[in-house]
């Protein structure tokens, strides 16, 4: 299903009417293409106010310069990618993320308009003023970074209101990439076939101080902060002296423990106490600010590597295995961790594809209470191997989720997936009109 505003009349004839407005994205070479003045009024051939040189340069900039392919002339429907100026995720010399321009031609290719924007503060009410009319749907395309001129809820406001207000279908919406990439998902999907048990969340120092010297006193456990995307804050810890494990149901403070930051895999040592104190940075904010600590029990098997599995939508079309180097249990490329593909139906990863995919795939946007969304249009989840859990106990391989993530999820290495990035952008934005319609022909 797909999120709906809670009042149909919130969605106005406007945003239902197709309006092309292909004019107020065209750089000055493409108009000259069509035989019009780029300084003249797009009005009457595009049905729209004039759109200023200055507005398409920030918008949109240079778009022969990017490969971009022409638009449609009668399309069949309409897509904004957006993305922002700079960031470390662009190639030198250029503006936008080298997936972005082949998502779109994909787009067009098949019969759709599809436009890149790069989204800042200062071209916001210039958006909505164009986003509103007529566009089916958005694509999310910026990775979490910082950008001059870009305010992230600012932004997360704005993807927000296109899809809440003006009905357009969010790829995705900001509340799902929120909840997907918490953390605390962890905890949520925990009743999941693959979810782990053993997994809490932490909102404010008195719990975390309260339960961790229990769980930890149990066996060796991870802590995770719910910022960073590459082993930043996220610590296996263990007790240096082993003989301690289980021998009492909470441990004393002066406790040793011997810490691995997953970023690099470096170790250090605290006592029990210290590290409490230590992890409270990561509560700083509050739960608004989406801080955070989650914890869960530590699996061994980490260190035979991580299995990714890269989803478009519901279709998984990627495998990635990530083994960390020689001794290390970290499988960032950063740690020396090496990366092998393997295609979905990979007779090896049968058990994990039957467990996610056929199980536990339909359960898992409830259970992030996400029920009324449609699953990300990219996104990624992480396996680790675990031991034995019911009703599977032959020794055979079990997988448990990691970590969940939607939020510009990349394949500028995999742009053969771009064809089939845009069939379900495509299928998420004709139900998201199906429903529109069906919203408004009850108002009559």
């Amino acid at each position: 299903m797909l999120s709906v505003p809670s009042n149909c009349a919130s969605w106005t004839c406007s945003a239902v009417m197709a309006l092309n407005i292909t004019a107020s994205l065209i750089s000055d070479s493409l108009w000259g293409s069509f035989g019009l003045n780029p300084n003249g009024n797009c009005q009457a051939i595009y049905g729209i106010s004039g759109c200023t040189a200055e507005e398409r340069d920030l918008l949109f900039g240079n778009l022969t310069a990017y490969g971009l392919r022409m638009q449609p002339a009668e399309p069949k429907g309409r897509i904004i990618v957006f993305g922002a100026r700079g960031g470390d995720d662009k190639s030198p010399g250029f503006d936008h993320r080298k997936d972005t321009i082949p998502i779109c031609n994909s787009l067009i290719e098949l019969g759709w308009w599809a436009m890149p924007v790069f989204y800042s503060d200062s071209a916001y009410d210039l958006i909505v003023k164009y986003a509103s009319q007529g566009v089916d749907g958005y694509i999310s395309r910026v990775n979490p970074d910082v950008y001059d001129d870009f305010t992230i809820s600012k932004y997360e406001n704005l993807l927000g209101t296109l899809a809440d207000t003006y009905g357009l279908a969010g790829m995705a919406h900001p509340q799902l990439i929120s909840k997907f990439g918490s953390k605390d998902a962890l905890a949520k999907i925990a009743p999941l076939r693959t979810g782990l048990p053993d997994t809490f969340a932490y909102y404010d120092r008195e719990t975390w101080r309260e339960k961790f010297p229990t769980t930890i006193s149990q066996g060796p456990r991870v802590v995770k902060q719910n910022r960073g995307s590459q082993g930043e804050g996220i610590w296996i810890v263990k007790l240096k002296d082993p003989s301690l494990w289980r021998k009492n149901h909470s441990l004393d403070l002066g406790t040793e423990l011997e810490l691995t930051e997953a970023v690099d895999n470096h170790v250090e040592y605290m006592q029990l106490g210290e590290f409490l104190t230590f992890a409270e940075r990561y509560l700083e904010g509050g739960v608004e600010n989406g801080a955070q600590l989650i914890d869960q029990a530590f699996m061994p098997r980490i260190s035979e590597g991580e299995v990714r599995v890269l989803f478009i939508g519901a279709k998984p079309v990627e495998i990635l295995h990530k083994k960390p180097k020689e001794g290390g249990v970290s499988a960032t490329l950063k740690s020396g961790a090496t990366y092998t593909r393997y295609e979905p139906d990979d007779p090896t990863f049968a058990r994990l594809m039957h467990s996610f995919v056929n199980r536990d795939l339909k359960n898992l946007l409830p259970l992030l209470g996400m029920h009324n969304h449609p699953l990300p249009l990219l996104w990624t989840a992480d396996f680790i191997l675990g031991g034995p859990r019911p009703p599977w106990v032959d020794g055979k391989d079990y997988y448990f989720i990691g970590e969940l993530n939607c939020a510009c999820v990349g394949i500028t290495t995999q742009l053969h997936l771009t064809s089939l990035v845009a069939v379900e952008a495509i299928r998420i934005s004709e139900e998201n009109r199906r429903m529109k319609h069906s919203c408004n022909a009850s108002r009559i």
